[in-house]
């Protein structure tokens, strides 16, 4: 269990003395020493074959040649048994508490899984752990987990086929879009059930960890708000409505609201991939207005091949479908 601390020690002590501690405290989810030694990413990610690059375990659009997304990090195994099965325990990279546990397999493309939101922490950001081969029989959902508790063990459970080869652990943190997924979901009339509740991955909208942990271990934040503050906005949207969404319930720390609550309408910004790091209440909507009004957008993200926000269609700047699903589960409305 020692290496589990690798991270989490190193970065306790070395910030501002020995009896400094940061405002919350992170660890590395695997025993896997190669990211807080600093090694590049052939020490420590999984890619997706042995023909693949490396970057194909990161995160963003980096599966199927820059087209597919991939909403975290895939972190291979130091350890394995006779039979190659990897024997790697999985930490909890924050403390918090369990608010979802997924036993089968075959319900989720993310296999065995569970999620932990870390409500000690504003925003109250998830952090969710795929591909398990077992979760702790003392893992239970509700508990309270502290950070770098032992919750599971490593594998290649999916509703896909993993080769035992390629176990990996598939770490998310991120942000939850709406507590009425399900309302939306009905609406979809998709053919299979949600099983997962407001723990679907359609609901869940990640960040790349990597980064995030980088700026941590070098001190360039204390708290997570300060760092999605720091992220480079991809789009600022206007949503005119008077519903307040249960996100900025949620999570008040991102959201700026006017007295008494008197507004008509919404600004979003949208920071990488469409995470949403701000809602500020406005009462600038015009009655011609229409429903969703494109501000404006990082034009710099024009080339990429998935997950853009923002399109022109004949000339004129368009809502992607990614950012419709987006808005649809953050204020409950059909953009069209």
């Amino acid at each position: 269990m020692l290496k589990s601390f690798i991270l989490l020690f190193s970065i306790c002590c070395s910030l501002r003395g020995e009896n400094y501690l940061p405002k919350f405290l992170l660890s590395w989810p695997t025993p896997n020493p190669a990211f807080a030694k600093g090694m590049g990413y052939s020490a420590f990610l999984q890619k997706t074959g042995p023909a693949k690059e490396f970057s194909s375990g990161s995160f963003g659009c980096v599966r199927n040649n820059g087209y597919k997304f991939h909403e975290g990090i895939d972190l291979y195994p130091v350890k394995r048994d006779g039979k190659g099965q990897a024997i790697d325990t999985i930490y909890a990279a924050m403390s918090g508490k369990v608010s979802y546990v997924n036993n089968v397999s075959s319900h989720s493309a993310y296999g065995r899984y569970l999620v932990i939101e870390h409500l000690g922490i504003q925003p109250a950001m998830y952090s969710l752990y795929g591909h398990l081969a077992s979760i702790n029989s003392r893992v239970k959902k509700g508990d309270t987990i502290k950070v770098a508790q032992p919750i599971g063990k490593m594998g290649n459970s999916a509703s896909y086929s993993i080769p035992l080869s390629r176990s990996h652990l598939h770490f998310e943190i991120g942000l939850r879009l709406t507590d009425k997924f399900q309302s939306w979901y009905d609406r979809k009339s998709y053919k299979s059930p949600n099983r997962h509740g407001n723990f679907s991955g359609f609901n869940l909208v990640g960040f790349d960890p990597l980064p995030f942990f980088s700026k941590y271990q070098a001190q360039k934040f204390e708290t997570p708000l300060q760092y999605l503050r720091m992220l480079t906005p991809e789009a600022k949207i206007r949503i005119k409505t008077k519903y307040t969404p249960d996100f900025a319930k949620r999570y008040p720390s991102l959201c700026r609201f006017l007295p008494d609550n008197n507004g008509n309408g919404w600004d979003v910004i949208l920071g990488p991939y469409g995470l949403p790091v701000s809602l500020q209440q406005t009462n600038l909507c015009q009655k011609n207005d229409p429903l969703v009004t494109i501000i404006s957008y990082d034009q710099q993200n024009d080339h990429r091949k998935c997950r853009r926000l923002i399109s022109k269609e004949n000339g004129k700047l368009v809502l992607t479908e990614q950012l419709k699903v987006y808005i649809e589960l953050l204020f409950g409305i059909k953009v069209v």
